[in-house]
């Protein structure tokens, strides 16, 4: 109980420090090397189960995740909404752009950036965020854009999306974990990003 009520109390402070760091020029081209890299894997970097249309499986998730960790929710929420833009404007003529999609997308940044930012990354911590990120925005916010296409009900949609989504936060974790402690022994990077 001591630590949901501990971070709700450091959120203000992880929203203000993450707006700052959008003021530091080293800041805003690590950002956008990130944003580059989400753009280009949401291009590319997506795959979808052939018997099953309901969920896109990628690797999305860790620039948005990387930027969370690094410069917090402000800058991640950025990072996503912008990536999801670009990702249609540059995709082929075929892709459909959907605001509620990219409303889901701006939930999860904001949510791996609250439990991520100025924090020790460890395996349970990294776990929460992906869970509650894909629960907020991946089943129940994009659910239901999804929903509108399929013509089945919305429970039928979230449990069919629950059965792959959840499961493939266990692969979400342990390549952020893996990324960013690996990211964390190097010197240089350390440098740049403090």
């Amino acid at each position: 109980m001591n630590s949901i009520v501990n971070f709700f109390a450091k959120a203000p402070q992880k929203f203000s420090g993450s707006a700052k760091e959008l003021g530091k020029i080293q800041s805003i081209v690590i950002i956008a090397m990130f944003l580059a890299l989400r753009v280009v894997l949401g291009m590319f970097g997506n795959f979808q189960l052939s018997f099953f249309p309901y969920a896109k499986l990628g690797f999305m998730f860790l620039p948005i995740a990387l930027t969370s960790y690094y410069f917090g929710p402000v800058c991640s929420m950025v990072v996503a909404v912008a990536g999801d833009v670009l990702s249609y404007l540059m995709a082929p003529p075929a892709a459909s752009f959907t605001p509620g999609i990219t409303a889901g997308y701006l939930l999860e940044g904001m949510v791996v950036g609250l439990i991520l930012y100025k924090e020790n990354i460890t395996v349970t911590r990294t776990a929460v965020s992906q869970v509650v990120a894909t629960i907020i925005g991946g089943l129940a916010i994009n659910t239901y854009f999804i929903y509108l296409i399929y013509g089945l009900t919305y429970l039928q949609v979230l449990g069919l999306r629950a059965v792959i989504l959840i499961p493939w936060c266990i692969v979400e974790v342990a390549i952020i974990v893996i990324i960013v402690k690996t990211l964390d022994r190097v010197p240089m990077i350390k440098k740049i990003i403090s």
